[in-house]
């Protein structure tokens, strides 16, 4: 296959894809990026003829969290997948980039007519990651339902690929079946995060936690450390959701759950913060845990957070997944870290992972054979 052969990226929302097609497009890499947005303009360096966006699917998409709407997510998936299948099959072939889920048919179509298939799944393996939550649903009393149809459909979608794109580690060792594990190239996602100096905060100690999904999140587990730190002045900052049958089992008034904001009032909480938590039990990458390294937090991080492949002991502790008291003792010693040494380390961080760094790294590990 030519190194130099353009690729087709095709994404129902927006994802990471809009930063990759950004990148891409700069190294005159880009063919034709189509997407489901409600954002009505194509990325940056992204020329217009090269961008095909179904509003409309986006809009739909929107609705559907009313009742009387009915269209679901698996109706959103079937739709653009049947739209880019269209578009592709009398298309001269290439290389196709799609996240799991946005693309089964289309590379039933294409399979075996010079097309390269590379389908990113960024979580974990499917299967693995249904297991996982249901497990922890039925443990903590929270009910975990899943479309059993599309679970098969993504499934079968890794089957049919070329190249399976895992964002880290721990995603990729959730796959079990050799021929999928043949297919795998990991490739960390990027950050084009701004390095800020480290604030110096006034009295009191602040924990904070960023990200939706209360199951993969793992935020229990950051509830019940709190339970282990004595210190009465210390605050735990949640930005994220908390379903009302487990807000109410919280009793330590020092858990703050707040609800979702604006870019610049969410900068205020990294900024005012002293540590940040991401407890998660599944968590592909996390690109939180860069945002927060560009504020000068320390991190806690579990062994199931993909982004730990890219950090070092000088910016983070990694502890088990479930695991409480280990948390709250990997607190404790986090808010130590910072100094020189941090520092450091954390601006290497930063500059050495950027999408444009990532994006280089699919052309040289993933796009060719």
């Amino acid at each position: 296959m030519n190194c130099l052969q353009k690729i087709d990226i095709a994404v129902a929302g927006k994802f990471h894809a809009y930063r990759l097609a950004t990148e891409l497009a700069a190294l005159s890499r880009l063919r034709d990026l189509y997407s489901s947005h409600r954002g009505l303009s194509p990325p940056d360096l992204v020329p217009r003829r090269a961008f095909h966006n179904r509003f409309d699917i986006a809009v739909w998409g929107a609705l559907s969290r009313f009742p009387a709407v009915r269209y679901t997510h698996a109706r959103k998936s079937e739709i653009f997948d049947h739209w880019l299948r269209k578009k592709l099959e009398k298309k001269t072939p290439g290389i196709l980039h799609s996240w799991n889920g946005n693309s089964h048919n289309t590379f039933k179509t294409l399979k075996g007519t010079g097309w390269r298939l590379c389908v990113e799944r960024s979580c974990p393996h499917n299967q693995f990651q249904h297991d996982l939550l249901m497990e922890e649903g039925k443990a903590l009393g929270i009910p975990f339902a899943q479309d059993m149809r599309m679970l098969e459909l993504a499934i079968e979608e890794l089957h049919l690929a070329d190249v399976i794109i895992a964002p880290s580690t721990y995603s990729a060792r959730s796959y079990d079946e050799p021929e999928l594990i043949r297919k795998l190239r990991v490739n960390p996602l990027g950050g084009n995060v701004k390095y800020h100096d480290r604030k110096t905060n006034g009295p009191g100690f602040k924990v904070l936690m960023v990200g939706n999904n209360f199951l993969r999140k793992g935020i229990h587990y950051l509830i019940e450390a709190f339970k282990f730190i004595e210190d009465p002045k210390a605050e735990h900052w949640i930005r994220g959701d908390v379903p009302d049958s487990y807000r109410r089992r919280i009793q330590d008034p020092r858990v703050k759950i707040i609800s979702a904001m604006l870019p610049n009032r969410l900068k205020d909480l990294y900024q005012a913060a002293d540590v940040f938590v991401q407890s998660s039990i599944d968590e592909g990458f996390g690109m939180t845990v860069f945002e927060a390294l560009g504020y000068g937090l320390p991190l806690v991080v579990t062994e199931n957070v993909g982004a730990k492949d890219l950090l070092s002991p000088e910016v983070a502790v990694i502890v088990p997944i479930r695991d409480p008291e280990a948390i709250a003792v990997a607190i404790e010693a986090a808010r130590h870290l910072p100094g020189p040494g941090f520092d450091m380390a954390r601006r290497s961080i930063l500059q050495k992972n950027t999408w444009s760094s990532c994006a280089q790294r699919m052309i040289d590990n993933v796009y060719t054979n």
